[in-house]
This record gives C-alpha cells, structure tokens and sequence, in this order.
C-alpha cells in the first residue's frame, strides 16, 4: 500500500511533481497511505531548452537504486511443514528527462532487478518476489513517454506511472506497476483539477500471474485480448486546507464500470498539539459482460495525533449479490482497510455473493520530536471476514527517512486465512538511495 506520488507540469517546463494541497506536516507508512498519499510535494523545476538539439544536450539523468531482502515462511494446512524462502536483491530505477522545447520532451525509465548471489540460496529456496521468470533477474524499460505541457494542461503518452484509485503504481518490491496508455492533467483553478486516463496494458510486481505465465517485467494486457482496456476521468475540490473531495469514473471494457467518490482531509486543533485525518469512501461497481465483479464498497477512516503520537481505525464493508465480487483494480485498492497483504476484495473473491466486512486499526509514533526527524515506527492489526471465513493480518513497519536521499523500510507481516487455509510470516527490508 503506496504512499501516491503525482506527476504534473509547470507552463512549458519539464515534468515538475507539483504540491495539490499544503500539508504541514510530514506522514507516511501504511496508517496514513490513503491521507499522506494524497498530497504531492514539490520537486525542482528542470531546464527548458531553445533548440531540439539542447533537449538532449540538457537532458537530466536521475535514478533510485535499492538492496532489499526478503524471507518468508510460509504454511499450506495440507502440508507438513513451512516452507521458507529468502532472497536479497540489488536493484534500480535509472531514467532521464530531456529539456522541454516548445512544451514537448522525453521520459524514459529503466527497472532491474538483479540477484546478490553470495548472499542467495539456491533456487528451490529463493523468494520469487523479486525475479521474474524462472527465478532470474530482470531489467526493462518500465517508463517511456512523450510529454507536453502548457499552461495548466499536461499530458503524457506511452509507458507510464499513474497514481489513481483503481490503477496505481503500489511499490512494494523492486518494480512498482506502470501502464501503457495516456494521462492528461487539466487545472481549471488552483481548487479544482482534473485527470483523464486511458491504459491498455501494465508491467510490475502486482500484474504478474506466474501460473499464467505472466511475470512483472512484461507488459500485458490490462484485463483480455478482446478488451481495450481501462479508461477513467476525475474531478478533484480542495474544499479546505488539507482538504478535499474526488469523484472518480473508471470504464473497465469486458470487466465493470467504477463510480467512485471520496472525502478525504487533516483537521487541525490549533493550540493543543492536535490534529486528525478522517476519510468517507464509497465506490459503485457495475458489472460489464457477466464478469461477476460488482458491488457497492462503503468505508470510513479517522486517525487521531497528539504531537508524534497517533492511532486510528478504518472500516469497510462490500455489498454484493449472488457470485458476484469486488475489485482492487490494478495495483494496491483503494480501500481505507487495506493492509500489507491483503485487502477486503481478497475475502470477497474467496466467497463471492457474500457480504464480506473488514476493520483496521493501528497507532505509531514519529520520533522528529525527540530528535529523530523521518523515523516512523507503527503496529497494525486487521480482520477481513464473510460468512465463509477471515483473514488476520499483523503488520510491524518502520519507515526512517534519514535525508532527501536515503530511505529505510522495514516490514514484518503475519497472515492467517482460514479461507485458502493458508498462513506465512514475511520480514521485508528495503533500503533505497535517491540521485
């Protein structure tokens, strides 16, 4: 579950990631990703250029690269034993943007993946999750895409990231999900914007489907052959500071059509070292060519901070009729209850016709006022549940942003369904440096 950073642009510049609301205060971590993600933060502006030749005589070259490890163990009930694989990873995002010319310029990104052998068992007890197929390293272009801007419009064409509540790029391995498609971005005033998006195809860790066939460093198609894919347009007021509501609709050719809508915001007690997050979501799911994906989602969310410390509780229910389920979309969901594993549609799709619920609750502290500024540490319990069963999750993250450049994650997560009867203990460490 990703904290969603959103790419826009600046008149006739390059791609600038703008700030939608003021936020002041710094929030991450699983807790806060449906609140901190809303808001973007302001990035340096790039070059523009007065020739062709100078779009790519000025070009900026950026990258992220990442260690991470992993280890899991994981227990089928049908099984005697747990199976516990591990891995460690070195990987990268390595990219560049040439200048902007007459609002036009060039993005491209390359994800990799690669193996630590050293450190690494064999391949019957390697952790799949960073490695494509046949357990091997990967390396691809993720991102590619031209771009324009003027004024208070912006588009992009191409390989793209895109971060909205059905299509997202969840980075939780080494290859966030990108999207092959469209985005355009409309301003109308500095209250009310707007995005269109259309993608076809998508690459990363959360589109593959190894039984398949499909592994995250290949692009595929979103949904079938026979389908053109995903289409979306949304309408976003900022109502008041740190504050505001977005309507969303999404037509999923072959699969349903999404009406969405959401009233997020922070609410501060000025004075007494208080504020909270509160959040009231509701989304319409229409099937389309007897998909059996449909339903209605409701959900309410709330987190209370008094100085570093916070605690907060989230709640959502899935309305559905006979054989019919919910729907994450592609990538992380957006529902308030969704933890590091599993979401509310993962109970909904073991049982579907059901009515499945699903509740969250959890606290932490951030330690800026003890000299610590960027450590986060949070505790996260969640129950997913239907007439046919549960799922309990058990969530222990520490996030430590100790400059512009450096970030720590860690993750441990305990799972139990007694749906798939299943269950797996996960730690998941995750260090990456920005350039």
């Amino acid at each position: 579950m990703i904290d969603a950073i959103y790419l826009a642009l600046n008149d006739d510049t390059a791609p600038v990631v703008v700030e939608r609301t003021t936020i002041e205060l710094e929030q991450s971590g699983l807790i806060h990703s449906k609140v901190a993600g809303k808001f973007e933060i302001v990035k340096e502006l790039p070059k523009k250029a007065d020739s062709l030749y100078n779009m790519f005589s000025n070009a900026d070259v950026y990258g992220k690269l990442k260690v991470a490890y992993i280890d899991s163990a994981h227990k089928i009930s049908s099984e005697p034993n747990k199976v516990e694989k591990h891995a460690t990873a070195f990987g990268a995002e390595l990219g560049f943007n040439t200048a902007a010319y007459n609002g036009f310029y060039l993005h491209a990104t390359a994800y990799l993946s690669q193996a630590v052998s050293f450190l690494n068992p064999s391949k019957d007890s390697l952790n799949e999750d960073f490695f494509s197929k046949d357990v091997d390293s990967f390396a691809y272009i993720a991102e590619g895409s031209i771009n324009y801007s003027y004024a208070n419009y912006s588009a992009r064409l191409g390989r793209i990231k895109i971060e909205t509540p059905y299509a997202n790029s969840d980075d939780i391995r080494m290859a966030p999900n990108t999207f092959e498609g469209a985005c355009i971005d409309i301003e109308y005033t500095s209250k009310l914007k707007s995005k269109m998006i259309f993608v076809n195809r998508w690459a990363g860790y959360d589109s593959q489907d190894e039984d398949g066939g499909l592994f995250q460093d290949e692009f595929k198609d979103l949904v079938s052959e026979d389908s053109f894919g995903m289409t979306g347009v949304s309408l976003t007021y900022e109502y008041a500071k740190n504050s505001e509501a977005i309507f969303w609709y999404n037509y999923i050719d072959k699969m349903s059509a999404i009406a969405y809508g959401e009233v997020v915001g922070i609410y501060f007690i000025e004075g007494d070292g208080f504020h909270f997050d509160y959040g009231i979501q509701v989304s319409n799911i229409k099937e389309l060519n007897n998909s059996n994906i449909a339903g209605t989602v409701l959900g309410a969310m709330s987190i209370l901070h008094y100085k570093g410390l916070f605690f907060g509780g989230a709640y959502n229910v899935a309305i559905v009729d006979d054989r019919e389920s919910i729907t994450d979309g592609f990538g992380g969901g957006p529902y308030y209850t969704s933890l590091d594993e599993a979401t509310i549609t993962a109970i909904s799709e073991a049982a579907p016709g059901d009515k499945a619920q699903a509740y969250r609750i959890g606290g932490g502290y951030e330690f800026e006022n003890i000299g610590l500024d960027g450590l986060v540490v949070e505790l996260v319990y969640g129950k997913l549940y239907n007439k046919n069963g549960h799922i309990k999750e058990k969530d222990a993250i520490l996030t430590y942003e100790m400059n512009d450049s450096l970030n720590l994650e860690t993750t441990y997560t305990k799972y139990k369904s007694s749906c798939s009867k299943n269950s797996f203990d996960r730690v998941l460490v995750r260090l990456e440096y920005n350039f």
